[in-house]
């Protein structure tokens, strides 16, 4: 049987789980893993707070739990990398978070980095990650796009608004962009091409370290 990779939306919002499955078709290839995108049922249509972030840890860990005999590795796709730690405890197989993942990707490209957040009030809970997980020395700052998860889908000036904070980042001294959400996937290239800075997708990023894993264990 080939080997698999479970990527979990941890929130409700479907929509959000096919952009994420769209944005993976670039991983995916003959003979490689099999990338399979999951919608966690449980969870809110965005997650924004930190308490929203806690509340779907038992039933993503339960989802993990009823899987990991299906699957090689876990991809946690939200940027505030809910229940990884947890899902950890369950499985001697990879869960990554795409925080951890798409900051560390950062950290190869470049000596300096920024992260693209949806509101303002979201970078006090990223900055609270970036330091637990040891990874803020590099960090130039954050920037808001000024657009909620729930409606990133619904607003037609979202090409703009990204491309608008990368820029500033860049006048910051950002050197590289981390994409501070899963729903912002489907624009990373159009805000490469625009801005001329390296734009990490941190869903794709994830994906392949867990590729890596899988290699290293076969």
């Amino acid at each position: 049987m080939g080997k698999r990779v479970l990527v979990i939306n941890p929130n409700s919002n479907a929509s959000m789980t096919a952009a994420m499955d769209r944005s993976l078709d670039r991983m995916r290839y003959a003979g490689g893993p099999e990338i399979v995108c999951a919608t966690l049922a449980e969870g809110p249509p965005g997650i924004e707070t930190h308490r929203q972030s806690e509340a779907v840890t038992v039933p993503l860990c339960a989802l993990i739990e009823r899987e990991k005999g299906n699957y090689d590795a876990f991809v946690v796709g939200c940027f505030s990398d809910p229940g990884v730690v947890s899902a950890r405890e369950l499985t001697g197989k990879p869960v990554i978070g795409l925080c951890e993942a798409g900051v560390s990707a950062a950290l190869n490209f470049a000596e300096t980095y920024g992260i693209l957040t949806n509101l303002a009030s979201d970078a006090p809970g990223e900055i609270r990650i970036l330091r637990a997980l040891g990874l803020e020395a590099r960090l130039v700052g954050i920037e808001a796009i000024g657009i909620a998860v729930t409606s990133l889908a619904h607003t037609p000036e979202i090409l703009s608004a990204h491309v608008a904070a990368a820029r500033r980042l860049g006048e910051r001294g950002a050197q590289s962009v981390v994409l501070g959400c899963a729903g912002m996937s489907a624009f990373a290239q159009q805000i490469r091409k625009e801005t001329g800075l390296w734009i990490v997708d941190p869903v794709v990023a994830a994906a392949g370290l867990a590729f890596a894993a899988i290699a290293a264990t076969a």
